[in-house]
């Protein structure tokens, strides 16, 4: 105790003290191994401690000591492995370069070799070119410059690539340059230099048509005993020899050189073929005035004369014009997809009473709206106005009041798959891929005012004429799925992917958005549909194609903001929701999976759930009857209607159903108090006038 309390009021002493004896152990053990070093210092260290302070000192020192050399000793390994590695790399560079050194000298020794065989061939031609002069000076050739010359005529520095020409005439004589050929052209006779010629001037261009390469690839009949060539396109069996040649005929009028084709475009519409003999030779005259199809015509008019030809004799239709070939039939035709009177006047529109239709106690078929040349794939009625889109990419304004059509509503991108009007105004929306287009029905041409895109983009009026079937999206935008204009007319809601942006149709511009509308970033809104609640606000209902069903309230009167879901239904179908329809103070939806489900819109739970309402799945859910006495109207892919009473009971009650109503799919329905109009993918409308207001 006594040593310690002297340490505690001497620590300086001590630690020079112990400074000095670390400093001469280390000294001391320089020159012995490193364990025995070890060993002696760290006893002879502990060994000579007096204080607890003294040896707490030498193992902080011991300690820094320590991570001093660890630190070196880490710092002198990482430079170690560095100055490996670039060694390393040092090593392969030289690799590389002497590889590529080694290269270089034996191309330039075989660039040396090929200049010398060129060198010791062209002093061999001049020799070979005047023998005279060689023979004169009496010098010869050895046999192996020969050999050699020989082998140079043959032989490729580049590999040759086989031309067009090549591959479409593998028979016939190419000819070659001037410069290698002059001997062996010298040595032909003038029967084979005839023969020759005639052989290349009549090779027909590399841009000529399938057909002419067919035509000319067989040799030419001779001159003195004409043949007639085997044709094959007869009425029964059609050829690519049978294409109508693209060549001029001044001796003939066409169809267009009479103005037929402007004729057309100032028409009215297209009669159809089954009407008489004369619209059938018009539709046909007009057929044989377009051009084949894109994959088959011709941008160059061959060099032969038509007497030459095998196809001059091809087969004729009744009317006089070529017969059309089999791939003309089953290929799309580019001028059929682009010319806006083929497409707007493919066949009569007309509105036909039908006699004798199908009937119940609810409806009856009373007319068929005729004019489209594909599926009607939407269809909507505002007082004595009709409007129907179709897969032919047209839409139709249709007067009820007179039963005709008023106008076709343009040539649109795709197929023309939602139609609405807007209430408390002259606009009518068509709707197709990713634009809308407003039109003004005020007038007899219908302009087309406005081209809203997806993206938010607004254009003026659509001047672009006529374009082939668009089956790409553009940059930024996305495909239009489902589309409402709420009831006052104010305010378009349009989908965009798994939102839907809101339109104001007053300033024609997007200030709002309903978001996540769905669960999935990859799915979209499939339907949509709109109302007002007895609050004033706008009410949009949206379901997706990953089965959820929700409720957005918009309370801004411009559609100004950004709006999350309300209310989300629960439980969701099992497959694609593909019609929303509020009707009362309930919320029906319906899917792919053949279900109807009936919601509350007071505490939004599920009221009833009606398994397989359809045998496919339901395309169209829509309201029909006298204001408080409404039905339930659902329509499915096979054509069926069904009338539902949902006012009676908490449950749907099937009132009556009306199997193939349609011969093909139902895709939407549309209602006024008396009438029931169904788009059918038969291309056609079924009028159906209610039986019940006439009861009543």
């Amino acid at each position: 105790m006594t040593g310690a309390s002297a340490g505690w009021h001497e620590p300086r002493a001590h630690h020079q003290a112990s400074r000095k004896r670390i400093n001469r152990v280390f000294t001391d053990g320089s020159d012995q191994t490193e364990d025995e070093f070890t060993k002696q210092s760290v006893d002879k260290l502990f060994d000579g401690c007096e204080t607890l302070t003294e040896a707490k000192y030498l193992m902080q020192h011991l300690f820094d000591l320590c991570l001093e050399k660890a630190s070196n000793a880490a710092k002198t390994h990482a430079e170690n492995k560095e100055s490996a590695a670039r060694i390393q790399q040092l090593e392969q560079q030289s690799f590389i370069n002497e590889q590529l050194l080694t290269t270089v000298i034996e191309d330039k020794n075989l660039a040396q070799d090929i200049e010398g065989l060129i060198l010791s061939s062209d002093s061999l031609r001049r020799k070979s070119r005047s023998p005279s002069q060689s023979s004169a000076r009496g010098g010869s050739v050895s046999p192996s410059l020969i050999e050699e010359a020989q082998q140079l005529h043959t032989y490729k520095v580049r590999r040759h690539t086989a031309t067009a020409d090549e591959l479409l005439y593998p028979q016939e004589i190419v000819e070659t340059p001037q410069s290698t050929d002059d001997v062996a052209d010298s040595t032909l006779s003038a029967e084979e230099k005839k023969k020759r010629k005639f052989l290349l001037t009549s090779k027909p261009s590399t841009s000529a048509s399938t057909s002419k390469t067919l035509e000319f690839c067989q040799a030419p009949p001779p001159p003195t005993q004409p043949t007639q060539a085997f044709v094959r396109n007869t009425k029964l069996r059609s050829t690519v020899a049978g294409l109508p040649p693209k060549r001029p005929t001044p001796n003939v009028v066409t169809p267009a050189r009479r103005g037929g084709l402007s004729r057309l475009l100032s028409t009215s519409r297209l009669p159809a073929v089954s009407e008489d003999a004369t619209n059938s030779q018009l539709l046909s005259a007009s057929w044989s005035s377009r051009p084949t199809s894109l994959a088959l015509s011709s941008s160059s008019t061959s060099t032969a004369t038509p007497s030459s030809s095998p196809s001059s004799s091809q087969s004729r239709d009744a009317n006089g014009n070529p017969a059309k070939s089999v791939f003309a039939r089953i290929s799309p035709s580019w001028d059929s997809d682009t010319s806006a009177a083929l497409i707007m006047n493919r066949k009569q529109s007309r509105i036909v009473a039908v006699k004798n239709g199908m009937s119940g106690r609810i409806i009856s078929r009373t007319h068929t709206l005729e004019g489209h040349s594909k599926g009607v794939l939407s269809v909507a009625s505002a007082g004595k106005y009709l409007v129907t889109g179709s897969k032919d990419r047209t839409a139709k304004l249709w007067d009820l009041e007179k039963g005709q059509e008023i106008r076709t509503l343009g040539v649109h991108p795709n197929n023309v798959h939602l139609v609405r009007f807007v209430p408390k105004s002259h606009f009518v929306l068509t709707i197709s891929m990713y634009q809308v287009r407003v039109w003004d029905y005020r007038t007899p041409e219908c302009v087309c005012v406005k081209v809203l895109n997806s993206s938010g983009q607004t254009n003026d009026e659509d001047t672009a004429p006529p374009t082939p079937r668009q089956n790409t999206i553009p940059f930024l935008e996305t495909m239009i799925s489902a589309a409402d204009v709420e009831p006052t007319g104010r305010l378009l809601f349009t989908s965009f992917s798994g939102d839907v942006r809101i339109w104001n149709l007053d300033r024609w511009a997007s200030f709002g958005r309903l978001t996540s509308a769905t669960h999935s970033p990859k799915s979209e809104v499939s339907c949509l549909s709109t109302t007002i609640n007895s609050a004033g606000n706008i009410v949009a209902y949206t379901g997706s194609r990953d089965h959820y069903v929700k409720t957005y309230e918009v309370t801004s009167l411009g559609g100004e903001g950004v709006y999350d879901a309300s209310v989300e239904y629960n439980p969701p179908h099992y497959d694609n929701v593909t019609c929303v329809h509020p009707m009362g103070g309930h919320l029906f939806t319906a899917s792919k999976d053949l279900n109807i489900m009936k919601f509350s819109l007071v505490d939004n739970k599920r009221d009833h759930l009606e398994l397989r309402a359809h045998q496919q799945y339901i395309q169209s859910l829509a309201s029909f009857g006298p204001k408080g006495n409404e039905y339930l109207v659902s329509a499915c892919k096979e054509g069926t209607m069904k009338f539902w009473d949902v006012a009676s009971s908490q449950r749907m009650r099937l009132v009556e159903d009306y199997p193939k109503a349609h011969s093909d799919s139902i895709n939407e329905i549309c209602s006024t108090p008396s009438m029931l109009f169904t788009a059918s993918g038969d291309g056609t409308v079924g009028f159906w006038k209610s039986n019940i207001v006439d009861n009543l």
